[in-house]
């Protein structure tokens, strides 16, 4: 099965992906389920799992004191700004995995601080060794060297908030029920990509849409409708980067 296992809603504060819009950019991509990791928010996620005809993990990407954490497999919100530890204990009462996306992208926002990522990489599950909206293949890399050190499964993501980003990398693994079928097909799944998302809209999420919360949150509206970009006739075919 073919699953982005990166993704963020309008239920995230930086996203304006309604679930409408997301369901029918899986089915377009010919994906086969999504995780999705709303920043510090499970809203989106359980509800698209209830509604949605396609596999649906209901993630979060929690905003530690120590930055950027995952979690996959969970049933309720973590709150933001707890130490890195006391965020795994959370993940781990509910019997969710952990998960840490992008951890060396240097242009991304919100990773994880390196000296506590070596202190918890014990505690880890899955370390995201692509992530289609991480710039430098290099920090990639660097990723997936970690994981496989380590022993530890490799996924890849869209990390999409656009829906034409939808589905620009993902993990092809065998069919699942469950976590621990999941975390044994994680294993020899492949990451599978299309390509790098421009990094202008990396760069409007952080430079233009945070700061225009709230009141003015329409404007993601119009920045979505400009956004919106087919794939590329150049961008490479799927491969196995392991």
């Amino acid at each position: 099965m073919r699953i982005d296992l990166h993704i963020h809603t309008c239920y995230s504060y930086d996203s304006n992906l309604t679930l409408d819009q997301l369901s029918t950019a899986v089915r377009c991509k010919g994906l086969d389920g999504i995780a999705v990791l709303d920043h510090d928010e499970i809203e989106g996620a359980l509800t698209l799992r209830e509604n949605a005809p396609l596999e649906v993990i209901v993630g979060e990407e929690i905003g530690s004191a120590h930055g950027g954490i995952g979690a996959l497999f969970i049933e309720q919100r973590i709150p933001p700004h707890l130490g890195a530890e006391e965020t795994i204990a959370r993940i781990r009462d509910q019997g969710g995995l952990v998960f840490i996306p992008h951890p060396f992208s240097r242009a991304v926002p919100g990773r994880i601080d390196h000296q506590k990522l070596y202190q918890i990489i014990s505690q880890i599950d899955i370390i995201e060794g692509y992530n289609a909206r991480a710039p430098r293949p290099m920090d990639d890399q660097r990723a997936r060297d970690l994981a496989l050190l380590h022993g530890l499964p490799i996924a890849a993501g869209s990390d999409a908030h656009f829906s034409w980003e939808v589905g620009r990398a993902y993990t092809e693994m065998d069919s699942f029920k469950g976590l621990a079928q999941f975390m044994d097909s994680l294993h020899n799944a492949r990451l599978c990509l299309k390509g790098k998302t421009p990094f202008i809209f990396p760069l409007l999420t952080v430079a233009v849409m945070i700061p225009y919360l709230g009141a003015k949150r329409s404007l993601f509206g119009l920045l979505h409708s400009l956004s919106r970009h087919p794939d590329r006739p150049g961008d490479p075919p799927p491969c196995d980067l392991r």
